[in-house]
């Protein structure tokens, strides 16, 4: 996360737009009895007469464990796309004859086109309240550590309190080189050199599997990432492009077929944590990137790199990178499908660094895209000779495979401490303003279903994959702070599901169960710590309660 300084007061910033304006009833010090009631039914008003309303117009398959069965006068809130110069893909230019490899085919990128029901009605589309859970199973395995339900006395499983909370969506992430079978955690004795500063093992991906089967079956979603990672790994740096994408496709495959082999269905998967420059690029040994002209590699290196002569999955070589996307998809679904599977209603996508960051990646690009065909070097002239991007990757359009635009919204500045007022609290809606109206335009560029179990839904659809406050609460918390952080949760929630219905999926709490780390001061948690000589336990506070009231879950009334 990135940070920059604001200077703000608690009735208005530089900015954006008080919080007063916004909700008519908020101010500094507001009592926090019934606010709950008020923004359930709170208008939100337009920020600015430039500002854009929202739009409030809202095969067979192997049954699994899916879910889815400062002043009152400021500056208006920027809206404006900002596309790329490069106009959209042309047709494939002298595609290199592929290597014997599995042909990726055109008819599985869209999710959809299998079956003709689904609900448009904005009062019940789904809204995802989730949680990131990856660090509970650790957290469980340090000696002496508790959990306890709200009255801080009753033992209760982590997962399960957050599911009575009502908390309907959860995520899991899995990376390069993570093993593959469930095994008993190391290095979970020290429960503060190494649970503060993230040293515990995280286990295996057999562990996540395991969560996984765990929250789904308590009524959850599930997000599943995929992580390739920036470095190119030891072996891998005299591939070609066509063997970087076979390599691609088989790791993508066995980081999610344990979950397969378990009868497990993620309902949206998104590639890498953070991802906002691309993956597989950074050459360890030189510490150069690929594609970039760093003074790591001389200029006719780069110019290689940049033509795919010299493979690279970095943002700046579009068509490169696009193309280990495109297999990422195809991997996913041959996966999937093979294990009996349909992929009708599986979504993918992305996960950007930065909550308002243009959305600079390839899911969404406004109406001119950049060529997913056309490399170039350095200087932006075309490069010469055969495409080395094998045909059936050029030939996928990448923007119809990734219809999730995933992003970290964390305030402004983008990390916890900034949530502890209302100043903060004021700017973090100013971002997510301007983050949201920006997806909303794109996804109106992208139009909605016209079936399949999205009918009249936006295809590209916006996910909070992470969300934190500052607040962190030890052993004798402050009970005016812990309603504040439940107050500010209310007011956020407010403001997206009334302003964003159509185009917002939802967002994901960063890690709420992991209150002892050293991340802002162990800022971020939902929970407060208590302390009985060597043993902790860990308690909810009420915001989690707020947090889980905010979710929408047809799913569970169509199994009811």
């Amino acid at each position: 996360m990135s940070s920059s300084a604001h200077n703000t007061s608690a009735t208005g910033s530089s900015t954006g737009v008080p919080l007063s304006v916004i909700f008519p009833w908020f101010s500094t010090g507001t009592d926090t009895s019934g606010i709950a009631e008020a923004t359930q039914s709170a208008s939100i008003p337009t920020l600015t007469e430039s500002l854009p309303a929202a739009n409030a117009t809202s095969n067979s398959s192997k049954t699994g464990y899916s879910a889815s069965g400062g002043s009152s006068t400021v500056d208006p809130v920027s809206a404006q796309i900002t596309t790329s110069a490069e106009g959209p893909a042309s047709t494939v230019d002298q595609p290199s004859p592929t290597t014997a490899r599995p042909s990726f085919s055109t008819t599985s990128a869209l999710p959809g086109t299998g079956q003709t029901s689904g609900d448009p009605s904005n009062s019940t589309r789904e809204f995802w309240a989730g949680a990131d859970i990856d660090t509970v199973p650790r957290m469980l395995a340090l000696p002496g550590r508790t959990v306890y339900d709200f009255d801080g006395k009753t033992v209760k499983d982590p997962i399960q309190i957050l599911a009575d909370a009502g908390v309907n969506s959860f995520r899991v992430e899995t990376w390069r080189g993570d093993c593959i079978d469930e095994k008993p955690f190391v290095n979970n004795a020290s429960s503060v050199a190494n649970e503060q500063n993230f040293k515990l093992d995280f286990g295996c991906i057999g562990t996540k599997v395991k969560l996984a089967k765990q929250a789904i079956g308590l009524g959850m979603k599930m997000q599943l990432t995929i992580n390739q990672g920036l470095k190119i790994p030891d072996g891998m740096e005299k591939y070609n492009y066509a063997e970087m994408v076979d390599e691609v496709a088989k790791e993508t495959k066995r980081q999610l077929q344990p979950f397969l082999d378990a009868n497990i269905l993620p309902d949206i998967i998104l590639f890498e944590n953070e991802g906002s420059d691309g993956f597989l690029f950074h050459e360890v040994a030189t510490g150069h990137d690929r594609t970039s002209n760093d003074g790591k590699a001389s200029e006719d290196v780069v110019n290689q790199e940049r033509c795919g002569q010299i493979p690279a999955g970095k943002m700046n070589s579009y068509p490169q990178w696009a193309g280990y996307n495109k297999a990422e998809v195809e991997a996913c679904n041959q996966a999937i499908q093979a294990a009996g599977f349909s992929t009708d209603a599986v979504r993918y996508g992305l996960h950007s660094h930065g909550q308002y960051v243009q959305w600079k990646e390839g899911v969404v690009h406004g109406p001119k895209r950049p060529s997913q065909t056309k490399l170039t070097k350095l200087d932006g002239s075309p490069c010469e000779g055969p495409n080395p991007i094998p045909s059936d990757i050029l030939a996928l359009d990448v923007s119809k495979m990734l219809t999730i635009a995933g992003f970290s919204a964390y305030p402004d500045p983008m990390r916890p401490a900034d949530i502890k007022s209302d100043a903060s609290i004021e700017l973090t809606l100013n971002r997510l303003n301007k983050t949201l109206t920006q997806l909303q335009g794109y996804a109106e560029e992208y139009g909605k279903y016209s079936d399949g179990p999205f009918a009249g839904q936006y295809k590209l659809q916006g996910l909070g994959v992470e969300y934190a406050t500052r607040y962190h609460f030890a052993s004798n918390p402050s009970k005016s702070e812990m309603r504040q952080q439940q107050r500010h949760t209310e007011v956020m929630w407010s403001f997206v599901k009334n302003k964003f219905p159509a185009t917002f999926l939802g967002m994901m709490w960063w890690e709420p169960w992991y209150c002892h780390n050293n991340w802002e001061g162990g800022d971020g948690t939902l929970c407060h710590l208590t302390f009985d000589g060597d043993k902790m336990g860990e308690v909810p506070t009420d915001t989690l309660k707020t947090w889980g009231a905010a979710a929408v879950s047809p799913w569970k009334k169509a199994k009811a």
